[in-house]
C-alpha cells in the first residue's frame, strides 16, 4: 500500500499505527488523530482510508484477544511464537522476545500471528540485530509507549547496532540498553542481560544479549543462537552459564537453536567490515553443535531443552539458509546434509536429565510443581484464525460474495 510522507513524520505515524492494536475504540483513534495537528491529521486520514479499503482495518464491538490469551495460559507460561518470538507470561501479564510476526498471507497462504492478536505486552526483549530478532515490520505495528530492552553500546568492542535510532524513527519512546549482568525488574523478579557469543562469522563482536527470567524461583534461558565464536569462546568455556546456576540456581527451561552454519565471510552481512584478507575463510553463523548443546545444557542444570528460531510455522518463508518449514523437505534435507542429526541431540541429553523438545508454534511450555516443565501442545484455542473470529467473525477473505439479486 503506497503512502509518501516525510521522515520527520515518521515517529508519529509509527506511534499511530501502535495505536491500533485493537485495544482502543474510534472515537480515541479519532482524538488521537485529531490531536497530531492538521498536516499529520491529513496524512493520518489517507492511511486509515488505505488500510480499510484494502481490509486490513476492522471494526468490533469487543476486544476479546486478552482474555483469551489469559484463559489459554498460566502463570510462568511461555508460549512460542514461531521463530525466535516467545511470550512470556508473568502474572497477568505478558513480555515478549524476539517478536518476527507474518502479516497475513506475507509470505505463504496460512494466517499468521500479527500484533493485533497478541495481549498488549509489558516489555519487549531483543537480542541481538539480526532482522529476524530485530523486525522493523512487527515492531511498527507494536504499541509504542510499551519500553524496548535491548543490548547495550557499553558493552561494545568497536561498533554497535544503533538500536535507538532505529526505535526512536518506529516510534518507541522508552528504550532501555541492558548491560551484561543488569536486569530489568518486575513483580517477583527480574530479566537478566547475559552475554550472547558468536554467530558472527566476521568476528565483529557486537554487543548482542541472551536473557535469563527469575521469576520466583523458576528460570528460564532465552539462549537463542549464541554459541561458540571463530576462536572457541562461549558462554559455557568462558563460565556465564555456571556463575548463572550459581547465582540464581538451576535453569528449568532452555531455549536455544540447533542451527550448524558455518559461511565463506563474503556471505555475510558484515564482511566489508572485516579485513579484507580474510573474506575467503569460512566463519561460523550460528554453529551449535550437539556436543556444544550437551555442555550447555548440563551446565545449566536443564530440565528440558526446546530447540526453536528455525522456523517452526508455515507462515514464515522458507527461502533462508536458517528456516526451514513441511513445505519444502527437499531443500531442508539439502541445507542440513552435513549438519549432526539435531534429534540425536535428545540422547546425549538423556544422561543429565535433560529432556528434548522441538518446539512449533503455539507450543506452550508450562512450570510443573516438582520444578520441572510440561509441554502443552499447541491447540486451536490460539491459532491465528480463531484468535481473529473471536471478535470479527470470518475475515473478509472467507466471507461467500453475495448472492445475486440479494442484498
Amino acid at each position: 500500500m503506497p503512502l509518501d510522507f516525510e521522515r520527520p513524520i515518521a515517529p508519529a505515524v509509527a506511534k499511530f499505527l501502535g495505536f491500533l492494536d485493537g485495544t482502543h475504540t474510534v472515537s480515541e483513534v479519532r482524538t488521537v488523530a485529531t490531536a497530531s495537528g492538521r498536516d499529520l491529521e491529513r496524512h493520518l486520514g489517507r492511511l486509515m482510508d488505505l488500510l480499510t479499503k484494502h481490509d486490513c482495518l476492522a471494526v468490533s464491538a469487543r476486544a476479546s484477544v486478552r482474555s483469551r490469551w489469559l484463559e489459554a495460559t498460566s502463570d510462568r507460561d511461555i508460549v512460542h511464537l514461531g521463530h525466535a518470538a516467545l511470550l512470556y507470561r508473568q502474572r497477568d501479564s505478558f513480555f515478549l522476545f524476539d517478536p518476527w510476526l507474518m502479516p497475513w498471507f506475507a509470505e505463504s497462504a496460512v494466517p499468521s500471528l500479527w500484533g493485533s492478536l497478541l495481549p498488549r505486552p509489558a516489555a519487549i526483549f531483543l537480542t541481538h540485530d539480526h532482522d529476524d530478532h530485530v523486525d522493523p515490520r512487527t515492531l511498527l505495528h507494536l504499541p509504542k509507549d510499551v519500553p524496548v530492552v535491548v543490548p547495550s553500546r557499553k558493552n561494545r568492542r568497536a561498533l554497535y547496532f544503533d538500536y535507538l535510532a532505529l526505535l526512536r524513527e518506529l516510534g518507541f519512546t522508552q528504550v532501555i540498553e541492558l548491560a551484561h549482568g543488569d536486569s530489568w525488574k518486575f513483580d517477583g523478579g527480574e530479566v537478566v542481560s547475559v552475554p550472547f557469543f558468536g554467530e558472527d562469522p566476521c568476528d565483529i563482536e557486537m554487543p548482542r544479549n541472551c536473557y535469563l527470567i527469575v521469576d520466583r524461583g523458576r528460570n528460564t534461558l532465552v539462549h537463542v543462537d549464541s554459541g561458540p565464536t571463530n576462536s572457541g569462546k562461549s558462554a559455557v568455556k568462558e563460565g556465564v552459564i555456571d556463575e548463572l546456576v550459581r547465582r540464581h540456581g538451576p535453569i528449568a527451561t532452555l531455549f536455544a537453536s540447533q542451527q550448524q552454519l558455518l559461511e565463506v565471510r563474503t556471505y555475510a552481512a558484515h564482511a566489508c567490515l572485516s579485513h579484507p584478507g580474510r573474506w575467503l575463510e569460512s566463519g561460523e553463523n550460528g554453529h551449535l553443535t550437539n556436543s556444544y548443546l550437551t555442555q550447555l545444557a548440563a551446565s545449566a542444570k536443564a530440565r528440558l531443552f526446546v530447540s526453536y528460531a528455525t522456523g517452526g510455522a508455515d507462515w514464515y518463508p522458507d527461502h533462508l539458509s536458517f528456516m526451514f518449514s513441511q513445505r519444502n523437505p527437499a531443500r531442508t534435507a539439502l541445507l542440513t546434509a552435513n549438519w549432526e542429526p539435531p534429534e540425536q541431540l535428545k540422547e546425549k541429553l538423556a544422561p543429565s536429565g535433560c529432556r528434548y523438545h522441538y518446539s512449533h508454534a503455539l507450543d506452550t511450555f508450562r512450570p510443573t510443581p516438582d520444578g520441572g516443565t510440561k509441554v502443552v501442545p499447541a491447540t486451536d484455542s490460539l491459532d491465528p484464525l480463531q484468535l481473529y473470529r473471536l471478535d470479527h467473525g470470518d475475515p473478509p477473505f472467507m466471507r461467500q460474495a453475495t448472492p445475486p439479486g440479494r442484498t
